[in-house]
């Protein structure tokens, strides 16, 4: 008799589950990170929520697939007062991977909700192979070393403008400005570059604040409604997708910058959000050329962590802006052959 009451408990528990899923659920699931090297390790974890309020043996089962196809079930005791941390180690992939982790609630045998996330394996960081870069001279400008750090992993080599006399460095092609730099920082750099010809692709990483010579902020209101805009050619999504788009802007803060028609800039938004605003861009990432002067505005996480899609970011605003600075010695090399013929 004890066990027959105690089954309809069972069913009945799972049947009001059922019925409240829709108000809420009785679990959540978080991955550490989405997104990893390999050979790498996946961080799950697992909490009951105050839904889940009927005692008895709650127990989970996380199931990880790699390319739709099971790799590693297991079953795992649930804690309703601390969280359940499953680990599982991954081999070393030679491509893009993707995966997907599924957990399951049961009472007893008497399945309760299921959860999904999909994450991604990677293979280890391969050098840059973009040729001209060889020929130009990058300055880097990051007190964290993150950047630094980064480029070195990527085989390209750079002039660290830390925390050294950039007047010792001679004329830049590319200049990184490292995420978070103090303006007071900032203004060093930009005030070493006024004389400098010709003038170089400055790439400005995510920021809190810029010089006011730039007429770009970083507003303190986050009103936006966080619709975001951006086409499949775009150059900064170069082996990336939408999805992770979406987990970079989720991170970060966009631009304001004003549509000025007359200024004499020309200003193309490559990731931004869709506002009705006839007087302002909201952008995440955005190049501004003003005579012979080319910078790029990136909002989006590059050094924050160790996640692969960060890397792969670097790697064609790096492209792209060596493709820039081609585009502008050529044109300088145009402009001067004409100013010698006339003489």
């Amino acid at each position: 008799m004890n066990k027959q009451i105690k089954t309809l408990i069972y069913i009945f528990a799972a049947l009001f589950f059922s019925l409240q899923q829709c108000k809420g659920s009785f679990f959540d699931m978080a991955l550490e990170q989405d997104s990893i090297y390999t050979p790498g390790k996946i961080n799950l974890t697992m909490r009951l929520t105050d839904k889940a309020k009927l005692s008895g043996p709650y127990h989970f089962e996380v199931s990880m697939y790699i390319t739709g196809t099971l790799f590693r079930k297991q079953t795992i005791k649930a804690d309703q007062n601390e969280p359940v941390v499953y680990e599982l180690n991954f081999p070393e992939v030679f491509s893009l991977t993707n995966c997907r982790s599924r957990c399951e609630l049961f009472i007893g045998e008497d399945f309760i909700e299921a959860r999904e996330k999909p994450f991604t394996l990677w293979p280890l960081l391969a050098p840059y192979t973009g040729e001209s870069v060889k020929s130009k001279q990058i300055w880097t400008f990051d007190t964290s070393g993150r950047l630094q750090e980064l480029f070195g992993k990527l085989e390209v080599k750079t002039i660290d403008a830390t925390f050294q006399a950039a007047r010792d460095f001679g004329s830049p092609d590319i200049v990184f400005i490292g995420q978070h730099t103090d303006p007071n920082n900032m203004r060093l750099i930009f005030e070493r570059l006024v004389s400098v010809k010709p003038k170089p692709v400055i790439i400005y990483l995510k920021q809190k604040q810029f010089l006011k010579e730039t007429k770009v902020t970083v507003p303190v209101e986050d009103s936006i409604s966080r619709t975001v805009g951006c086409s499949r050619d775009n150059p900064f999504l170069l082996d990336l997708n939408f999805c992770d788009i979406l987990s970079m802007v989720d991170k970060a803060k966009y631009l304001k910058i004003k549509k000025d028609e007359n200024s004499g800039r020309t200003i193309r938004s490559f990731i931004y959000e869709q506002v009705q605003d006839e007087k302002n861009i909201y952008s995440y990432v955005l190049t501004i050329q003003e005579g012979e002067n080319f910078s790029i505005y990136c909002q989006l996480p590059v050094t924050d962590g160790n996640d692969p899609r960060y890397a792969i970011l670097l790697k064609n605003i790096l492209s792209f802006a060596d493709s820039v600075s081609n585009e502008m010695k050529r044109k300088a090399q145009a402009s001067n052959s004409n100013e010698r013929e006339k003489l």
